[in-house]
């Protein structure tokens, strides 16, 4: 669907939003008269705003059940769960509770994440569950969490990860702000681990701010795939059963994943692949720079409306020392047509490693008080390497592109 056309749906949508649900049908009717195909995609945004809103704005007194019943669930200090011993409880989250954990055998410290006993009642839960173990512990890269074990142990279903000291991004960024530079390198090493999920056949389905650790020493770690779905026709390795049932926790018109941070298809309930994580990272690369997503509304169903319909302003809109050349890469991250966005994770690593290499070296000829030779360049991250110098964008934020950031030295980022 062209970025036209997502307009008019939003258009269409909006104004029937406007009328009694009992008028809606005869002003379809009229506003879409005889393209059946703007009816139909009209209709099923308008059906996913009301599921949205049903799923996501929870009544308060089933958030107070549900608060009641996480408390019921925590494990207390000291409680054994086979060599685990329960130190702290760390986060809560819709899968399951993630403790600090001490593995009794091997004397170190895990995350050991928790599927609530209630909730082993749940088959479609439990399998999902199941899911991640296996999509987790199918891959190994420096900037992926890395799975212990996976285990069953008295009625508790648990995966047991490394613990990673830090914080996440979400916290980051509530304390301070990031440089273009910080942002960047950020940027690239999430990006290398999707490039490496992906190769396995694996989509995170939720990348955003609380599932990236940051680390003291620059390393950034990607985590939690409890959305993730395993790509048709793909195995991989250690995944002896990924191809029976990639798609049996992911069916169309399902949405899944975190509004904020969805593709236009995810968000529409439609079949993603790896593209729906270069956007998703794309408005993780966004907020980093600019400060604040992309798309916003009051109701989730905003949100979504926001995600098919609007067209942000470059990140350099809100942070005038953004260089041109990161505006074009998140830009392009962000297109709404999965068409005309990165095709693949290593791509996006190329360009936003080109432009950082290419911002040190200008940055480097600055401190010497020599011009750079044969003039600025900057080049479009359309799939090949970006090496933006001193143009556009690029000389006014120099001085903070030059600031000491953390950088990891990792050779597969």
């Amino acid at each position: 669907m062209t970025p036209e056309r997502y307009r008019r749906v939003g258009e269409i949508c909006h104004a029937a939003l406007q009328l009694e649900s009992g008028l809606r049908t005869a002003f379809l009717d009229e506003a879409c008269a005889g393209d059946d195909e703007l009816r139909r995609e009209a209709e099923s945004l308008l059906a996913l705003r009301a599921r949205a809103e049903n799923f996501i704005e929870t009544p308060a007194a089933e958030v107070v059940a549900r608060a009641l019943a996480e408390d019921r669930a925590a494990l207390p200090a000291g409680r054994r769960t086979g060599r685990y011993e329960v130190v702290s409880l760390l986060a809560r989250g819709g899968m399951g509770e993630i403790y600090l954990a001490r593995d009794a055998q091997l004397g170190r410290r895990v995350a050991l994440k928790l599927l609530p006993e209630e909730f082993t009642r749940d088959e479609s839960r439990v399998r999902r569950f199941e899911q991640e173990a296996r999509a987790a512990s199918a891959l190994n890269h420096p900037n992926i969490v890395t799975v212990y074990e996976v285990g069953l142990v008295d009625g508790l279903h648990f995966i047991a990860t490394e613990f990673v000291e830090g914080q996440t991004l979400r916290q980051r960024l509530k304390a301070s702000g990031m440089s273009a530079r910080e942002a960047l390198e950020t940027g690239a090493q999430v990006a290398g681990a999707l490039a490496a999920a992906h190769a396995a056949g694996v989509i995170h389905r939720d990348i955003k701010p609380e599932n990236v650790m940051l680390r003291p020493d620059g390393y950034v770690k990607v985590l939690d795939f409890g959305l993730a779905k395993l790509t048709e026709g793909r195995r991989p390795v250690g995944v002896p059963d990924a191809t029976t049932q990639p798609d049996s926790l992911t069916n169309p018109g399902t949405v899944m994943g975190t509004v904020t941070y969805m593709s236009p298809e995810q968000a529409r309930g439609l079949a993603v692949d790896a593209r729906s994580d270069i956007f998703s990272l794309g408005v993780v690369c966004y907020e980093m720079i600019a400060g604040h997503v992309p798309f916003a509304g009051q109701t989730a169903s905003d949100v979504i409306a926001s995600i098919l319909d609007s067209e942000p302003p470059p990140p350099s809109a809100y942070s005038p020392k953004v260089p041109a050349g990161l505006d074009r890469i998140v830009i392009k991250a962000l297109a709404k047509d999965k068409g005309r966005r990165y095709q693949t994770a290593e791509d996006l690593v190329q360009d936003l490693r080109g432009l950082s290499r290419d911002l040190e070296f200008q940055s480097r000829l600055s401190r010497s008080g020599r011009p750079a030779s044969g003039g600025a360049h900057e080049d479009a991250p359309g799939g090949g390497q970006a090496t933006s110098k001193s143009g556009a964008g690029g000389g006014a934020g120099r001085e903070e592109l030059t600031a000491a950031t953390p950088r990891a030295v990792c050779p597969s980022c």
